[in-house]
Parts: structure tokens; sequence; C-alpha cells
């Protein structure tokens, strides 16, 4: 599975985050060559294995809340579900813990529709370098007075940076800073504010590619407008992701 995407010496991995597990996605995913596959499911009340041998190209990974605590990596999603621990948290521990080998990783939330295994390939190529690869709706702020910062508590000084992070890649350099953070202060802080405010805080390269600019806090998107090159964010209904691909395959084979 380790094919080589820019050169010989760089391995890239894509994580998808899930509470619990679509087949639909599984199977889209499980057809993918270029990367290292892994879906770190956020559930614990049922054990999964019974996926690994449906879907041999895939890493499915579960693992106890406990681990995460010990690390200090939590508290990444705690705006949006209200606990300590959920996927995200999981996922950072797992790529900035436990398996450091890929330079760089894609996350992706469930609800987010791509086209391809070409759709993530192309904006690596394009990329080659940056260490967060996320939406282009970045805001810049200096003090805590608007959007969320009054329910985020951090050990860092402004600038504060907030952007959509349901789809994004990262370095591991990028992943060794949160590992670092999560460390020092025995937590992290929500997702939304965590990454691209670690990143300008340690001068790491941000770029916003025009594919990420359609992942979106909330938006209605007519699944029949959308195009192959963009990830969008969200679409809720897995249905509707065979529905786009089927529709684009048509149209690429005229």
């Amino acid at each position: 599975m380790n094919n080589n995407i820019f050169n010989n010496n760089i391995m890239n991995a894509i994580c998808l985050i899930t509470n619990k597990p679509n087949t639909i996605f599984l199977t889209f995913l499980n057809t993918f060559t270029a990367y290292d596959v892994f879906i770190i499911i956020d559930d614990n009340s049922k054990s999964y294995n019974n996926l690994k041998p449906m879907f041999p190209r895939l890493n499915i990974i579960q693992m106890p809340n406990s681990i995460c605590v010990k690390s200090g990596i939590q508290n990444t999603n705690f705006i949006t579900f209200k606990k300590p621990i959920t996927g995200w948290d999981k996922a950072i521990y797992y790529f900035s813990i436990y398996c450091v080998r890929y330079n760089y990783v894609w996350f992706i939330e469930d609800d987010v529709f791509f086209n391809s295994e070409k759709t993530l390939l192309d904006i690596d190529n394009n990329y080659k370098n940056a260490d967060l690869l996320c939406n282009s709706d970045l805001t810049v702020a200096t003090n805590r007075k608007h959007w969320l910062w009054r329910l985020i508590n951090m050990n860092l000084p402004p600038p504060y940076v907030n952007g959509m992070m349901c789809a994004c890649r990262m370095s591991v350099a990028m992943l060794q800073r949160l590992k670092e953070y999560g460390a020092k202060n025995k937590t992290l802080f929500f997702l939304e504010a965590l990454f691209p405010t670690i990143a300008v805080h340690h001068k790491l390269s941000c770029m916003q590619p025009d594919e990420l600019k359609s992942i979106l806090y909330r938006n209605y998107w007519d699944i029949n407008t959308l195009n192959a090159v963009n990830l969008y964010h969200p679409i809720k209904k897995i249905e509707d992701h065979l529905i786009i691909r089927n529709r684009l395959d048509k149209i690429d084979s005229l």
C-alpha cells in the first residue's frame, strides 16, 4: 500500500474520522492504492473487528479513551460534542504518538465528500511542503471577544487563528507540535482554533488550496453541481456520495 506520492522518500496517509463506520465509505476507501488508509472509530460500545477481513486495504482502529487522556490529547472537539475524547483526539494521538512514519496525513470527517483518490493526489502534488492544508476562510484575531474564543482555554498569546478543519492535511512536524502542546498542558483545545493557531505560533507553513474552499460550516450543496476537484462539507447522507460519484464517472467517460 505504501506507493510513493511525491518521491521515493515520502509517504502519505489518509485518516477517516467516524463515530460508527459506514460500509459505503469503507468500500470506497478500500479501492485506494497510493495511500495507506486508516479508519479511526470513536464508538467503543462494540468491536468492529468483523470489518477487517471485509476491507483488507484499510487499517481499522479502535482505542480506549484513557490512552488519549494520559497523553494530554483531549478536548479537540469539546465544543461540538461536549465530551473530552472524540474521534479527533484518537486520530491526533494515533498519528502524533503511536504512528509517526508518515510525512503527511489527511484527516477527513465522514460527512466530507470527495470524488476519488486522484482528488487528494492532485492536491498533494500541488502543495508538496505545506505543514497545514485547510479551508481558505481563516480568521486572525488579536483578542478573544469574537467567534467562539470565549469558550476556548489555551496557553498561547495572540495572534489567534481559526478556520474549518473538517478536512485538512498535516505534516509530521505539525503533528509533533500538537503532541508537545498536549504533553505540556495536559490538554489540547478546539480543533478549529488549535491547528491554525499552533501552525502560526511555530512558524509552520499554512496554505489554503482552492480545492478546500468548499469545506464550510453549514451549506446546502446541489449534488448535481459538484465537481471532481474539490472536497465538500457537509454532505451527511452517505448515499448521496454514491450518486455524485456515479454522475461524475459518467461525465468523465463521455
